[in-house]
This record gives structure tokens, sequence and C-alpha cells, in this order.
């Protein structure tokens, strides 16, 4: 049997993670812990790829709609759960599978370069009056080496990075790294050529929106979730909300899915590829090849 905890099967979206995972639970007895940071939240299904209500009735699911949207969430809390339901599933005899794409998951359930870093609720009031301008030359001042890895629109990690400069007054870069869980795992990476995966990705996003995608985000914002929310951010999510709006056109909606999705599937790639894998899923790949790896 394998010395290794569990199996991880990760790479970009749309390149068949779901699939395999669920492919490798039924013939072995596992059971699939999700890492997809949009999947956790209720009531956020088509745009998420959930998983089907049949599908988890087939193969126990966890970490799956267990967060309303309100609710505050982080990729430390991400670790605890997804280790504690490592340990539940292995007590249990099964075979415990982490599928999902969020890179940040990851390395916080692997704590690679991951660090338990201080907070401060009032703090983090005041950082959410300033504008984005005035975030990021907050941010080149207090540690420039991080300011150059946030994406210039993303005010959640952009904030984030000037509290955490604040309270340690050095830069995150100076930490020492922590040890590395990722020995822990059985890594498999879903190769898939570039073509093929964009082919997929807009075969994805027309059935999306086909199978009601605009009603979901519909429901959701009457509900009284906030467009400004976490998971109303996601891709499909936040298109839809500004197609609602009149801010795009039905074609433009479809074009911007695709567009952000290429977009996050190659940031999520760069990741991956930094990641060392123990089995490359490519499309002659076989299960019996991966499984025969796995116990020796």
């Amino acid at each position: 049997m394998s010395r290794r905890r569990y199996i991880a099967v990760i790479g970009p979206t749309a390149s068949g993670k779901s699939a395999l995972a669920m492919g490798l639970a039924a013939a072995h007895n596992g059971e699939l812990v999700n890492c997809d940071s949009v999947q956790i939240y209720r009531g956020f299904a088509i745009g998420a790829a959930k998983p089907t209500a049949e599908e988890q009735a087939a193969i126990p699911h966890h970490l799956i709609d267990c967060l309303n949207w309100d609710e505050e969430f982080d990729a430390r809390k991400f670790a605890r759960l997804a280790d504690a339901a490592i340990d539940e599933i292995l007590a249990r005899g099964k075979l415990p599978i982490v599928v999902g794409g969020t890179g940040l998951y990851l390395k916080a359930l692997w704590q690679d370069g991951f660090h338990d870093l201080p907070k401060d609720n009032l703090l983090r009031i005041e950082l959410s009056q300033m504008t984005l301008e005035e975030l990021r030359i907050e941010l080149d001042r207090l540690d420039p080496l991080r300011s150059v890895e946030i994406h210039g629109n993303d005010r959640f990690r952009l904030q984030r990075a000037v509290e955490v400069a604040k309270l340690l007054g050095h830069s995150v870069k100076d930490l020492d790294a922590p040890v590395s869980r990722r020995e822990e795992a059985f890594v498999i990476h879903m190769s898939c050529p570039r073509g093929v995966l964009h082919q997929r990705i807009e075969a994805r996003s027309k059935v999306m929106l086909a199978s009601g995608l605009i009603d979901e985000v519909r429901r959701l914002i009457a509900q009284g979730v906030d467009e400004a929310s976490k998971p109303m951010q996601s891709i499909g999510y936040r298109e839809v909300a500004l197609y609602l709006k009149g801010e795009l056109t039905r074609d433009q909606l479809e074009e911007a899915i695709v567009i952000a999705t290429r977009q996050y599937a190659k940031r999520q790639e760069t990741l991956f590829r930094k990641i060392q894998s123990d089995f490359e899923w490519q499309t002659e790949s076989s299960l019996n090849e991966l499984w025969s790896l796995w116990i020796d």
C-alpha cells in the first residue's frame, strides 16, 4: 500500500479533474475532498461546475455546500477542514482524493510557503475605506516584493497584503519557509494541450449558460447575495451580474466568460508547473497504470 495519505488530482479548469477523481473513487473505494473555492458555497452550482446530486449520491463528497455566501473563509480554514476530512476518510478505511484547481488552497493544505499570518479586524475596516490606488502605494512602500505579485484589480489580496505588512512590520518574504507537507500526497497532474483545453472551456461555457447560469445568478441576487461577495466575484457569476445590469450583451457575456476562464487556466498552469507531480495524466493514460504507481 502507498505510504502517501491521499491522492490529489490537480490541473486547470476544464482539464478533466473531476471525471478522473470520480473514476478513481468508484474503482478504489474512494471519497472526494473538494478543493475548489466556489463549490464550497451553497447556491453556487452551475457556474462552479459543482458535482450533481446524482454524482454526490454515488460517491461521497466533502467540503461542498459548507458555507453561506457571507461567511468568512480563507485558505487556512480550508486546510484545517480538508485535513480533518482526510483523517475521517482514512479512519473508515477509504481512499481520500483531493480534487480541485484552487492553488492557494493546495498550498495551505501542504503548508508550502504558508504562514500563520496575523489579522486585525479594526485595521481591516480602516483599509477597506482606501482606494485601490492608495492600497497599491501603501503596499509598494511596505512590501514592494509582495506588491509585484498581486494583480492591479485584486482588491482582496491587495488589502490583505497591506494588513499583513503593517502588522508584521516587515516583508512577508522575510519569514522562514514552513515545513512542507507536499509529500503526504500522491499528486496527479492533468496534462491537457492548450488547444484542447480552450475547446473544452468554450464548450463548458456554452453548457453552463444553456443549463441556467443566468437564472441562477438572478436568483442569488434576488435572495440578497451581495454582488461584491467572494463567490459572486468568481468567473461566470461576475460576468452574468454585469449582463443583468445591461453592461454586457448576450454574445459579449459568453465571450467574457470564455476569456476570463482561459486567463484563469493559464494562471493555474503557471502554478501547477511549479509543483512536482507523481503522475502526469495524458489522454492515453490508464487507471491501471496510475494505480500501479500509487500502491508501489
